[in-house]
């Protein structure tokens, strides 16, 4: 089977169609998970919810989702984001939050498991977004592969030499390997193209899948919806 792994859309709808887009052509038995973020940053909080929530087998919470159930966090996030929350919070119903209060911590599925941050203490929400991060997480992971997301940032590490073929990337189970499916709603690596994952369980291979979308019209969203502009330019330079 494989497994779709999106996470951080934050609220970007654009690009989460892009993805459904690429999902209904996308061959053989698959389901999706979401590593969480679904709102925060971007214009359309309920509808990314409604979107995954329709189509999702397993939802891990992400900080963002938290921070719409309490403001525990606030004091640790800067104000463009906390502005993006605040707004939010005052968009988003009563049934849109006791659908996040269903999201998982984590997700264990036989030797792979989901998280929104890090395998380490998940709810820490520690950010992998190189090599150093990945292999600190490792000492305390259990599991063969942790899918994670969280730093906006997507890339491979393994305690093992990776083979690639194609596009793709083959896994061992006999080591541990941290996959960050990066953004589907706000890539930070430095190129605009959403990121998620496609993970193969018949042969332990991953993919990582970069697509462009119609970043101006979720610009044009933020910036009708009043919420900081920097939210939009960084759209457009992935940063």
């Amino acid at each position: 089977m494989k497994t779709v792994v999106i996470s951080d859309i934050h609220g970007n709808r654009e690009a989460l169609n892009t993805v459904w887009g690429y999902i209904d052509k996308l061959e053989g038995e698959k389901r999706i998970v979401c590593l969480g973020d679904i709102v925060g940053y971007g214009p359309d909080p309920v509808e990314c919810l409604e979107m995954v929530g329709s189509r999702t087998d397993k939802i891990c919470l992400g900080n963002h989702d938290y921070a719409m159930l309490s403001s525990d966090l606030d004091y640790q996030i800067n104000h463009y984001a906390l502005d993006a929350i605040k707004w939010t919070r005052d968009v988003l119903d009563d049934e849109s939050k006791d659908f996040i209060k269903e999201f998982c911590c984590q997700l264990d599925v036989g030797s792979v498991l989901y998280v929104h941050a890090s395998p380490e203490n998940p709810m820490e929400w520690k950010y992998i977004a190189n090599k150093r991060d990945a292999f600190l997480s490792m000492r305390a992971m259990e599991h063969s592969l942790c899918f994670v997301g969280h730093s906006h940032i997507p890339g491979v590490y393994a305690d093992y030499d990776l083979y690639r073929e194609g596009r793709g990337v083959i896994l061992s189970e006999e080591g541990k390997t941290i996959v960050n499916a990066g953004s589907v709603g706000q890539p930070r690596d430095g190129s605009p193209l959403l990121s998620f994952a496609v993970f193969d369980d018949a042969d332990w291979s991953v993919e990582i899948v970069r697509l462009a979308y119609d970043y101006e019209k979720t610009m044009a969203k933020i910036e009708k919806a009043g919420l900081p502009l920097l939210l939009a330019q960084r759209l457009m330079i992935g940063r």
